[in-house]
């Protein structure tokens, strides 16, 4: 959402000043703090801020500083407080404070969407490799020294392995000035080739724009070359080579949420280098007859070439100081080196990226090439191609490289079918076998998906009339705060015809060390209807596709309900290095970008968040073998670990009330995770019922889980749980309430008791059914041997619940000779239930001797295999089968 100016003013932060004055005097001291800590924010904002005088600044960074000096007293003072007993004395009262009474300060509400707070997260995003990129709109550090040629201060560009063996050199040209009567040169997909620019997904996305360009007369490759000090309307194309300022180009590209400028790119004729302008590929060499290379005059055809190498070497040198990852999925661990190609097409032209992965099971043939043919055809989509680790060519003229780009040039329905052309940057139009290896085949649609592993698309963000951009930050002050819940509201208007609106929601993740692949990235997008349409016990038995990949985007299509006119989206947007659970104290803010579209006839807006809660608990666990119990379709789901919260009424307040709770939970990429409120009066959950789910976080997803609701003061339970038993590992689970609480763990059943678990069997011998059927002596018995008085606690349940209910019971009995049926029973598990979680013998106190225990179900005649979990207070206890 894009807010104006007037809310980061001089003004406004002295008024803010003003009032925190006002409320430390009425002894308003949370406010006090809150307003202090709000203005010394805004001054700070003020006195990094362009264009504005140097004694200004000073200013505002002194009235930065005596607000933070105002805050840091309430909060010193605060912490003594609470810590001292009542009306002891304490020092350096803040104004008007009287010392018998206790301050307690909710934490600071930070409201992401404000200007200045989205203004830090693009100023952070400018740290790249070491290195600083300003935002495009920002002055340039150097303007003052207009007279000089540009120097890079970075050094010359690298040159490639290739250029490096012939000992090529750069030198700057004495090239004649254009002349305005000529023909502009129109540059060629095919004129890029990667012996001069050796990265595959850089050439591809030259040469992609420049298809584009050649089709529909734009100039994507080189709208981003900019003249130096000549605003934001590029020159003409056959003008790049030239300048009247100083023989510089910026080069504008889309980078970590915003467009910014690197100021390196130097032109031939005014620079400190000189491009290698050459009809072939191989560098002119020294000895061969040519001291350097010095071009001293060029003809247009020349001209082509040695622009498209200006172009190519320009994007080289952006990807040599911010060079992409390399991209993986979490599901399959599966490389995909060549998914940065559609990267560098949103750096160069600001379009949308999308990676469809051919050999996953829900790829779509059909719907790909109607979205592809279609997108290609009207100007408002690009397309590479990707190879995997062991391509294979359909063609024997067609050698394919592994993990490599391939730009498209053409995607058409021909007399042989759906076809697609593409680019092999590395044939030589003028090779000598260019007969026996074309350097732009056409193959038929099908080959094309048995010989690539990746379809990368680029989207004109233009479709989309309308849109919006949220700039965030994982871990800003907490290294556990690794995921983000944005809500995007809609509203479909009359003209609305389409049953199948979608909107697109793009996440972005800022970078600032590329050379780093361990940072994973997820987004969840829903809306909010469906997330209702199932019980949320239905919805724990569900596990998300949704994974986490390396990439630095990821973009989510969602479809609107047809029968909705308006609604919200729920967004999730998830990062994990490995630091919240195995380093929760190592903090490093990473920024992220939100960017949704829709259509015209959709309009979309932020729903943004009131204050967060202002009271917060943080617990840290780990699921292992003994607390993995999966969800709730598991038997074993009571072993989950599980808190009590109890939330209490304030004091004071009138009624019971509601009070906002958040629930987040956070683990490892690789662990789908749910966290649910239950009622129960803060007792161990043994298995999920309707009526009893407070609020859930619904589907399993990986890597972390949140929900929020309205929650009335009382107990309950919390549960964390991963998908299956198998997933283990550590975890974090984070509640803020807008009442005070308290967070404590639930003991496990049995815990401190000494465990005994006895394995056993019903089969047509022995299982005798429920005491209203004559064969119930039949029934297994158990003889419990107790030395000294016990506590006991026993659980029956089945090893391999069936699909089929199956009603237990379990009966302790006196131990004496006759019929069980007859005998009066010391305790029992109650009404036959078909629990998954099993039946249990509530904890009952036995006086030494001996018992018989009696494990049967409702119906003679069952077979099946059953687990009796034993818990005893003392050591010794024997149980034996009789």
């Amino acid at each position: 959402m894009q807010r104006t100016e007037g809310e980061n003013t001089p003004q406004t932060a002295d008024t803010i000043y003003s009032k925190a004055t006002k409320a430390e005097l009425s002894r308003q001291f949370n406010q006090a703090f809150q307003h202090y800590i709000k203005a010394a924010e805004l001054y700070l904002h003020l006195s990094r801020s362009e264009g504005s005088a140097e004694k200004d600044k000073v200013k505002w960074k002194a009235s930065a500083q005596k607000a933070l000096d105002r805050a840091e007293r309430i909060k010193s003072f605060a912490e003594k407080s609470t810590a001292r007993p009542k009306g002891s004395p304490v020092e350096d009262l803040p104004a008007g404070r009287d010392d018998s009474e206790q301050v307690r300060l909710a934490p600071v509400a930070i409201n992401p969407f404000a200007s200045h707070e989205i203004y830090r997260v693009l100023k952070k995003g400018g740290d790249i490799n070491g290195l600083y990129f300003p935002l495009w709109d920002e002055s340039s550090a150097d303007s003052d020294s207009a007279e000089s040629l540009f120097a890079d201060p970075d050094g010359e560009p690298s040159l490639s392995p290739e250029q490096k063996a012939v000992t090529a050199i750069w030198r700057r040209p004495n090239l004649p000035p254009p002349n305005d009567s000529e023909i502009p040169v129109r540059i060629l997909p095919q004129d890029i080739l990667q012996h001069v620019v050796t990265d595959c997904s850089v050439c591809a996305s030259i040469s992609v724009c420049l298809e584009h360009s050649r089709r529909f007369g734009t100039h994507i490759a080189e709208i981003p070359l900019h003249h130096y000090c000549a605003g934001t309307t590029p020159q003409a194309a056959s003008k790049l080579f030239w300048t009247q300022n100083r023989g510089r180009l910026d080069f504008k590209f889309l980078f970590n949420g915003a467009w910014r400028r690197l100021p390196c790119f130097a032109i031939p004729g005014s620079l400190d280098v000189t491009f290698l302008s050459h009809r072939r590929p191989t560098p002119i060499r020294p000895s061969e007859g040519h001291s350097d290379v010095h071009v001293d005059a060029i003809s247009n055809p020349f001209l082509g070439n040695a622009l498209a190498e200006f172009i190519g070497e320009s994007i080289h040198e952006a990807n040599g100081r911010i060079r992409l990852p390399r991209i993986t999925s979490s599901e399959q661990h599966t490389c995909f080196p060549t998914t940065h190609v559609d990267e560098y097409v949103s750096a160069i032209a600001g379009w949308i990226p999308e990676h469809i992965e051919i050999r996953r099971s829900d790829f779509e043939r059909e719907r790909t090439w109607e979205r592809l043919s279609t997108g290609f055809a009207s100007g408002q989509c690009m397309v590479t191609l990707g190879t995997g680790p062991n391509p294979v060519s359909m063609d024997d003229k067609i050698k394919l490289l592994p993990s490599h780009s391939y730009a498209v040039t053409d995607v058409f329905d021909g007399d042989d079918g759906r076809m697609i052309t593409f680019l092999d940057s590395w044939v030589c139009p003028d090779a000598a076998n260019e007969e026996a290896r074309s350097k732009m085949p056409t193959i038929p649609w099908g080959d094309a998906l048995n010989m690539f592993d990746g379809i990368y698309l680029s989207w004109d963000p233009e479709i989309w009339k309308n849109n919006l951009t949220f700039q965030g930050m994982w871990k800003r002050s907490d290294p556990e705060d690794v995921s983000k819940q944005l809500y995007l509201s809609f509203t479909r208007d009359d003209s609305s015809t389409c049953d199948h609106e979608e909107v697109w929601v793009l996440l972005t993740r800022h970078t600032a060390d590329t050379r780093k692949t361990e940072a994973f990235i997820a987004l969840k997008v829903q809306v909010e209807d469906e997330l209702h349409d199932r019980a949320p016990a239905a919805r724990q038995a569900t596990c998300t596709t949704e994974t986490y990949t390396n990439s630095t985007h990821i973009l989510v299509r969602t479809r609107l309900p047809s029968n909705e006119r308006s609604g919200l989206v729920s967004i999730l947007a998830s990062y994990d290095d490995g630091s919240a659970t195995s380093s929760p104290n190592c903090t490093f803010p990473v920024g992220f970008t939100l960017s949704a579209y829709a259509p015209a006839s959709t309009s979309i807006k932020w729903l943004e968040a009131s204050t967060p809660p202002p009271y917060t608990s943080k617990v840290h666990g780990t699921i292992t073998h003994k607390t993995a119990g999966g969800n709730c379709t598991y038997g074993s789901f009571l072993v989950n670990p599980q808190y009590r919260l109890r939330i209490l009424s304030p004091k004071g307040s009138k009624g019971s009330g509601k009070a906002r709770t958040n629930l987040a939970l956070v683990a490892s990429k690789d662990m789908p995770v749910n966290v649910v409120a239950v009622w129960s009066g803060g007792k161990r959950v043994y298995e999920l019922s309707e009526q009893d789910v407070i609020a859930s976080s619904g589907a399993y997803t990986y890597g972390s889980a949140r929900v929020t609701k309205d929650m009335v003061p009382g107990d309950s339970t919390i549960v964390v749980s991963a998908f299956d038993q198998q997933y283990l590992g550590p975890f974090t689970l984070k509640v803020e309430c807008a009442f005070p609480f308290d967070l404590v763990p639930i003991p496990q059943e049995g815990a401190g008791m000494y465990g005994i678990t006895v394995q056993g069997a019903w089969d047509k011998s022995c299982a005798g059914g429920s005491p209203g059927f004559s064969t119930y002596d039949r029934n297994p018995k158990y003889e419990l041997n107790v030395p000294v008085l016990t506590k006991c606690i026993i659980r029956l349940q089945l090893v391999h619940p069936s699909a089929t209910a199956t009603r237990l019971n379990l009966t302790i009995y006196p131990s004496a000779p006759g019929s069980t049926k007859q005998a009066k029973h010391i305790a029992t598990s109650g009404a036959y239930d078909d629990s998954l979680a099993g039946v249990v013998v509530p904890q009952t106190t036995l006086s030494p001797g001996k018992y018989l225990v009696v494990p049967s179900t409702y119906k003679p005649g069952v077979e099946a295999e059953f687990r009796m979990l034993c818990y005893f207070s003392t050591a010794g206890v024997g149980v034996r089968i009789l």
